[in-house]
């Protein structure tokens, strides 16, 4: 996966992409008239869920002049022998119930978020797959010390372990190698494929993630990615970063706080994701000058 493929979510946001509002619009509406059996699956459950995903992972349907919106299909499955779904905007699937456990969210049925992230081995790569995991195995939280956590996560390590076991699938070897890189921690596609490049055949330690910074008891901040050993933080910087003009004061108030007591900080945007070996070069220079030897 590089950030490239993520593009269009850059500003850090899932939850404001267009493509996946305009299928949760959708999957309402045809959740209404849900036929008997039948269960939303794959990328419609994805965006149901709020699992960020790349734009080719969701159907499409019409001419390429269209809005995407519009074009978007949602996707839903019968286990056999039950015929497929069909539908003007529905793709429609039939697999074997126990490949795709289901759950009800909002009362609606849907394949449970494990099930899901195997389910779209049919169309994603190997890195995409672990930011799928990642965001599903994800426990959001406030940091600092008077944080708390906000829910628990979407599913377990044990549940994806689950679906692996379930029985053949296709994709079923990617799911195995990218179960084995899923990680807690990590907020955002960006940020695991930042993890990924500086941990895939660069020689670097395993970072550590989702870090509350502390200094003399005060809280300065939490970053995605950093070393607490050498008090290096690594930062993705999303375009919402600069757009954002309270969001980019706390940036510099941050990170002024965290040099004044003694951590270094590298800053990777997009662009340095785009360049192959360079988030890691960037980190492999910040940990020498912390006193690592590489």
């Amino acid at each position: 996966m590089t950030a490239r493929a993520y593009e269009d979510m850059d500003d850090g946001d899932p939850f404001t992409d267009p493509i996946a509002e305009s299928v949760r619009r959708l999957s309402h509406a045809y959740a209404l008239c849900l036929p008997p059996g039948v269960h939303l699956s794959r990328s419609t459950a994805a965006a149901r869920y709020r699992i960020p995903l790349p734009t080719h992972a969701f159907p499409m349907r019409g001419s390429p002049s269209l809005p995407e919106g519009e074009r978007v299909l949602i996707e839903a499955t019968m286990p056999a022998p039950g015929r497929a779904p069909r539908g003007p905007r529905v793709r429609g699937h039939q697999t074997l119930a126990s490949l795709e456990p289901v759950t009800l969210l909002d009362g609606i049925p849907i394949s449970t978020p494990a099930a899901t992230w195997a389910s779209l081995a049919d169309r994603l790569g190997i890195d995409a797959l672990v930011a799928v995991g990642d965001a599903i195995v994800r426990i959001p939280r406030i940091p600092g010390p008077f944080g708390r956590v906000l829910h628990a996560p979407l599913a377990t390590f044990e549940d994806l372990d689950a679906v692996i076991r379930a029985g053949r699938r296709i994709g079923i070897r990617k799911l195995r190698e990218a179960r084995t890189l899923i990680r807690i921690g990590s907020a955002s596609p960006q940020e695991t494929a930042l993890r990924l490049a500086l941990t895939t055949g660069t020689g670097l330690p395993a970072p550590a993630l989702d870090v509350d910074v502390s200094s003399r008891g005060e809280f300065l901040g939490c970053s995605e990615i950093a070393y607490p050993d050498h008090q290096v933080a690594v930062e993705y910087e999303g375009d919402y970063h600069r757009t954002d003009r309270r969001r980019w004061a706390k940036d510099i108030d941050k990170y002024q706080a965290y040099t004044a007591a003694g951590w270094r900080v590298v800053r990777i945007t997009a662009e340095h994701l785009r360049r192959p070996g360079e988030p890691a070069r960037r980190v492999r220079e910040a940990l020498r000058q912390a006193g690592r030897t590489l």
